[in-house]
């Protein structure tokens, strides 16, 4: 078999691609609608069933009026509007569910059939052994906001989301390798170490980014690049809190994450001069400049988003745009180390 043509493994991979993309999305309109909590239960099985009938949404919703975010936010929810954010949480967890089929059933076909390529055996078990453990955290993070808190813990979503980004990128690595003889290598491996700096960075960046949401601290100042006028936020350091300011002190979390965002810029800007000084072939300079644009709309879309005080779909935006951002860095970085 040429492991270089588009087959039922390629297609299968380039699914999960997709879906996994998708429920990150998903699971982004989830937290931005605080709809996360409203399922208080965890049940791998009977859970699939929405509860269309009217005393099954009174039982659920009985159920969600125990939890603090009720007792302390949302005491004054209507059952309607309950429906609303049960809906998201139950459609999040049903797709997940629905990734684990598309995972499972496919590759056993694909296996029956003879077109699974064994050099990738260790790939594939690795994205199955993360699926079910990201169910299992996903769980873990919920459970986290339903008892003394009216949010889902910082620490347990940023691992979720950390799990999440690093299932698509096995799944694009793996196709990539699977198609690893379509490739132009050379401009690439030229410049291997600054692509593995912009992947790390990259990648910190996205699940840092987790804390800013996972805080709220994004709704702390609505002005950029100051911070309400200051060059600096009020309070960054919480005396006695050491490292913990890094991820529970909400000024701190912002100035880092805004922080950040400007030494990403000056590695990309490295990254330019690097390549326009020393491209060999127009690929590599429109893939970068592929990159610059995407990046440039990245950045676009923080400094919006923060003027207009995070509006779902600026936030779905920029999350959106951050896989992107991930998947070409992870393409680069795939094309400087050339597989033997």
């Amino acid at each position: 078999m040429m492991t270089n043509k588009i087959n039922l493994f390629s297609i299968w991979l380039l699914l999960l691609g997709v879906l996994v993309i998708s429920i990150i999305i998903i699971g982004g309109y989830t937290r931005i609608s605080d709809s996360g909590l409203s399922i208080t239960e965890w049940e791998p099985i009977s859970g699939i069933l929405y509860p269309f009938s009217s005393q099954s949404w009174l039982n659920e919703f009985s159920k969600y009026k125990l939890t603090d975010e009720f007792k302390l936010i949302n005491s004054n929810m209507s059952l309607e509007e309950f429906k609303f954010i049960y809906f998201w949480e139950w459609f999040h967890r049903f797709f997940a569910r629905i990734i684990g089929v598309i995972f499972l059933v496919p590759l056993l076909f694909i296996i029956f059939k003879k077109q699974f390529p064994m050099q990738y055996t260790a790939n594939i078990l690795l994205i199955g052994l993360f699926l079910m453990t990201q169910a299992v955290v996903g769980w873990y993070m919920v459970k986290s906001g339903l008892v003394d808190r009216v949010d889902v813990s910082q620490y347990r979503l940023s691992l979720h989301l950390t799990l999440a980004f690093i299932i698509l990128g096995l799944i694009f690595y793996t196709l990539l390798m699977f198609f690893s003889e379509r490739f132009d290598y050379y401009d690439f491996m030229k410049i291997d170490k600054i692509l593995l700096s912009l992947f790390i960075l990259i990648f910190f960046q996205i699940i840092y980014g987790a804390f800013v949401s996972g805080t709220d601290s994004g709704l702390l100042y609505n002005t950029w690049p100051s911070y309400n006028g200051n060059l600096l936020p009020n309070i960054m350091i919480v005396n006695n809190e050491y490292i913990n300011n890094f991820f529970e002190n909400k000024e701190l979390i912002l100035f880092v994450h805004r922080t950040f965002a400007v030494i990403l810029f000056g590695v990309v800007i490295y990254l330019n001069f690097l390549i326009i000084s020393n491209f060999v072939q127009i690929q590599t300079l429109i893939l970068i400049i592929i990159f610059d644009i995407i990046f440039l709309i990245q950045g676009a879309i923080g400094v919006l988003m923060t003027f207009q005080n995070i509006p779902w779909h600026l936030a779905l935006a920029h999350q959106g745009n951050s896989i992107i951002l991930f998947l070409l860095s992870l393409y680069m970085l795939f094309l400087s180390r050339k597989p033997s």
